[in-house]
């Protein structure tokens, strides 16, 4: 029999568990939803989108198109090879030499952009050293430019792969972990702690998604250069996907939360409510 005044060990060690494995639950869904966001961003549709949308800004295609257009013509008819390198184009891409000569202004501008934009999601930024193999790229890490060849390098194809495993490992970790929470708790509050874990994760990463994209849109509004606005612009909207993401995610915690409270609501009350009276058999007899 328990002492007077003493309190028992067990109610105490089961809610450290809860606090323990609801925080791991946590914690992990933040990576899992990071993970999930860079596995988005980098999926072949998206990251080739985003990639030829660079690409425009960076060789600002639009103004040199016209010059480039009239060169491949020229460079066209005065070849026998079979294709020809489009000139005046920082990233190799060839057309066959019949096509160069009577392609119109908005197809090569498309070509220019798709196959460039594939060529890098395949096999990195070195690509932009393809069509002049004598030259050198010499970015420093801290500075602006090193930012955007960090951040355009990591849409590959490799990188989508590797996180794609990563997000396997991080659900099978979640999901574990989830189990873990579920266990830990009884009845109805079983899904209040899954909806708080959730906001747990989704609130902090909201919240940084948030940050960021307020960076790159006060960034852009105090930075002069027309071509560092224009990707400064293209980093703003990425941002959308994680901010979208991270949005639901919140709502479906916040959903979560209110039903388990409502539910427990009901729960207590029901238990809390007087028993209707037995009918006295006898009496009813009599």
């Amino acid at each position: 029999m328990m002492e007077p005044g003493r309190v028992s060990a067990a109610p105490l060690l089961r809610g450290a568990l809860q606090w323990l494995f609801g925080i791991l639950f946590a914690l992990s869904l933040i990576a899992l939803f990071l993970v999930i966001n860079g596995v988005q961003l980098t999926s072949s549709g998206t990251a080739q989108r985003i990639l030829s949308r660079a690409v425009a800004d960076l060789t600002e295609i639009d103004a040199a198109l016209p010059a480039i257009q009239a060169d491949l013509v020229e460079t066209a008819q005065a070849s026998e090879e079979a294709t020809v390198a489009v000139p005046h184009f920082p990233l190799l891409v060839e057309l066959p030499r019949e096509e160069a000569t009577t392609i119109s202004t908005a197809d090569l501008r498309s070509r220019l952009l798709s196959e460039s934009a594939e060529a890098i999601y395949e096999e990195g930024m070195s690509v932009w050293a393809l069509a002049d193999p004598e030259a050198e790229q010499d970015i420093d890490v801290f500075s602006p430019e090193g930012g955007v060849h960090r951040g355009l390098g990591f849409l590959s194809d490799d990188n989508h792969q590797a996180l794609r495993i990563a997000a396997i490992v991080l659900g099978l970790l979640s999901f574990a972990l989830g189990g873990l929470v579920f266990v830990s708790t009884q009845g109805m509050g079983r899904l209040v702690a899954m909806g708080a874990a959730l906001l747990g994760a989704a609130v902090p990463s909201l919240l940084a998604a948030v940050a960021v994209r307020f960076t790159f849109r006060t960034a852009s509004e105090d930075q002069e250069d027309y071509l560092m606005v224009r990707l400064l612009d293209l980093g703003n909207d990425v941002t959308w996907l994680a901010l979208r993401n991270y949005t639901i995610l919140t709502l479906v915690g916040l959903g979560l939360v209110l039903v388990g409270l409502g539910l427990v609501l009901l729960e207590t009350r029901q238990r809390a409510a007087p028993a209707a009276p037995a009918i006295d058999n006898g009496s009813a007899e009599a």
